[in-house]
């Protein structure tokens, strides 16, 4: 298999992972489970861009620093997406980092709630520069 072949795979196994976390962030969205969810959101995102930096980059960074700083230098500081596209997924970055790690943090429905339809919006519009 050649490396478009073996890249174009990886980029729809980020894709449909992408899609599949998204839909378990709802699942724990439902059950109020709101740091899990938080989690989910971030990785759904996390690996959309992913495969946004796989397709038009062939780049795979090693952390998730480095995927946050190429998806800006790349996307952002560009033009192709907007500041507001970014600072989301920064914030989601850092909500999921503070739910995972920090003592004591605890989210609410009013934290995560309004989370859920900006990473829908994110991912759909990262899918469109992919597809």
């Amino acid at each position: 298999m050649n490396s478009d072949n073996s890249d174009r795979d990886i980029v729809k196994h980020y894709i449909e992972k992408s899609l599949r976390t998204f839909e378990d962030a709802k699942l724990l969205a439902n059950i109020q489970s709101w740091d899990s969810c938080v989690n989910r959101l971030y990785y759904s995102c996390f690996y959309i861009v992913l495969a946004l930096l796989i397709l038009k980059l062939t780049k795979r960074p090693k952390t998730h620093a480095g995927t946050k700083n190429l998806f800006n230098e790349h996307f952002v500081k560009t033009g192709i997406l907007n500041k507001q596209t970014a600072a989301f997924y920064s914030e989601l970055m850092e909500k999921r980092g503070e739910s995972d790690y920090d003592d004591f943090q605890i989210l609410t429905a009013e934290d995560v709630l309004p989370l859920i339809s900006q990473a829908e919006e994110f991912i759909i519009t990262i899918q469109k520069l992919i597809l």
